[in-house]
């Protein structure tokens, strides 16, 4: 499984600190061959502590998406934190089955049990990332799901919507335009 951002942000820090102490025994005890890799610039001397023959610390990577196209899942334990949450996003568009905390995903336009699991304590947290370790069909599913809601945020879908939308203002200007004189001969 793979978490990624950068790790300066304090609430990241938070975040894979709390997923490998008190995530990660659990997931490693049921899945001996499970590996975890952290991904994001600046680590704090914290994280890089918790490195381990199973836990990689990657730091920067120019490329995110070798990484994730090989990982079977991607964790975001936030527990505090404000922000866009786009590393969702961006994971639901490289088609991962996700596992986040309600935080970690909060504002976002998600359903959990639909295109991500939602799990806010750490042996529910777990057992969601076993199960999609173990049950290849599940994965599948969510990575299904996950792609679909994803291309709704495709830059050609927004850029089309944005079209529309800019198309209608500027129809709904030329109506007021229109309007415009006749409003003030009636004020007059």
């Amino acid at each position: 499984m793979i978490f990624f951002g950068l790790l300066s942000y304090v609430p990241n820090v938070d975040g894979v600190i709390h997923f490998i102490r008190d995530i990660w025994p659990r997931i490693a005890e049921a899945h001996p061959e499970a590996r975890c890799k952290i991904i994001g610039g600046q680590p704090p001397p914290s994280l890089l502590a918790l490195a381990g023959p199973r836990v990689e610390l990657t730091g920067f990577v120019s490329d995110l998406r070798p990484h994730l196209a090989a990982a079977a899942a991607v964790v975001v334990p936030l527990r505090f934190g404000g922000g866009t949450r786009l590393k969702i996003y961006e994971a639901m568009a490289m088609r991962k089955a996700i596992v986040s905390t309600t935080i970690g995903a909060e504002g976002l336009d998600v359903t959990d049990g639909r295109n991500i699991l939602l799990r806010d304590d750490p042996q529910s947290f777990a057992n969601s990332v076993i199960d999609l370790l173990r049950d290849r069909e599940m994965r599948i599913k969510f990575e299904a799901a996950a792609g679909e809601l994803a291309m709704r945020y495709d830059w050609w879908v927004v850029t089309d919507r944005f079209s529309e939308v800019l198309a209608q203002t500027v129809i709904n200007s030329r109506a007021v335009d229109r309007l415009a004189p006749q409003v003030v001969q009636v004020n007059s």
